[in-house]
């Protein structure tokens, strides 16, 4: 029954990953997170724009100045009855589709860039199973989720922004906005007091 649970979240996060940018956008995400929790006892959270700017989180808002999708924020838990339990977040990256930005990506191979989100399916794929497998540990989803496109009100090369955690951070090359949308979810997990926190990116070309 778990090998079955878990391959069948195995599958459910490969599909979402396969999908098209213009169907899987953050919106698209935030439902699906949603669908998971109302089919189990996961709690669940989106945070939009207007929160989003409520609390801060620049990294996020400013990658997503140059797409007409709104930025979503995905907050899952798991709590498990059991006192004692650690605590353990795990973030995912959800840029649903990564042109690069101003700084834009080479035409080939950009198709690919609709699986920048990998990272965010990733996190409602494991929340699928936690549903069903209830492990004894506190387990907090985050998955910031925007597009990174080009256009007039983009974010450009020499902007400093101010992300979640006060600091500023001197934009280059818009084509590194998972570091700032990361760097967003890794400061709201703070809030958590975690004693692991797993981030999931697909930080390619630069890991490469």
């Amino acid at each position: 029954k778990s090998a079955q649970t878990i391959a069948e979240a195995v599958c459910f996060t490969r599909d979402i990953v396969n999908m098209s940018g213009s169907d899987a956008t953050p919106t698209f995400l935030a439902n699906k997170a949603r669908e998971i929790a109302k089919q189990s006892d996961i709690k669940c959270t989106i945070l939009s724009k207007p929160d989003l700017k409520k609390i801060g989180m620049g990294g996020i808002l400013s990658v997503s100045r140059g797409s007409s999708e709104e930025p979503k924020f995905i907050i899952l838990e798991h709590k498990t009855p059991k006192k004692g339990s650690e605590t353990v977040v795990i973030i995912g990256k959800g840029v649903t589709f990564d042109s690069g930005g101003l700084c834009l990506k080479p035409g080939k191979d950009m198709d690919l860039m609709k699986g920048d989100m990998s990272g965010g399916a990733a996190i409602l794929g494991t929340f699928m199973a936690l549903s069903h497998l209830k492990p004894s540990v506190n387990v907090v989803g985050l998955i910031p989720c925007t597009e990174n496109m080009p256009n007039d009100g983009a974010l450009k090369p020499g902007d400093i922004i101010k992300c979640l955690s006060g600091k500023t951070v001197e934009v280059i090359n818009t084509d590194a906005e998972g570091r700032l949308i990361l760097a967003d979810a890794l400061s709201y997990a703070k809030k958590y007091k975690p004693d692991a926190v797993i981030d999931i990116a697909t930080l390619t070309g630069s890991c490469v």
